[in-house]
């Protein structure tokens, strides 16, 4: 089953200045785009149960905090960090 991906603004943003502040941005484009592909394609098996439906997951050299829904199928992503 797919999920929509949403990112909270505050997630979004901190992606954003991650991203202003790399020296190489591409290498991190994709890396979020790989874990948007993760989190589109299976958020229940991606990274490691934190509490209830709450997970992190992540793809070196970042690391995502997000929310599994069912119903509508929608993976949120809480925060993000560089690791």
């Amino acid at each position: 089953m797919r999920h929509y991906v949403f990112w909270v603004p505050e997630a979004d943003e901190k992606l954003q200045a991650i991203l202003a502040a790399a020296d190489e941005q591409s290498g991190l484009i994709r890396v979020a785009r790989e874990i948007d592909f993760w989190l589109a394609r299976d958020p229940g098996n991606f990274g490691e149960s934190r509490f209830d439906t709450v997970r992190i997951g992540a793809v070196h050299p970042l690391a995502v905090l997000f929310d599994v829904l069912d119903d509508p199928p929608t993976a949120i992503v809480l925060d993000i960090w560089q690791f």
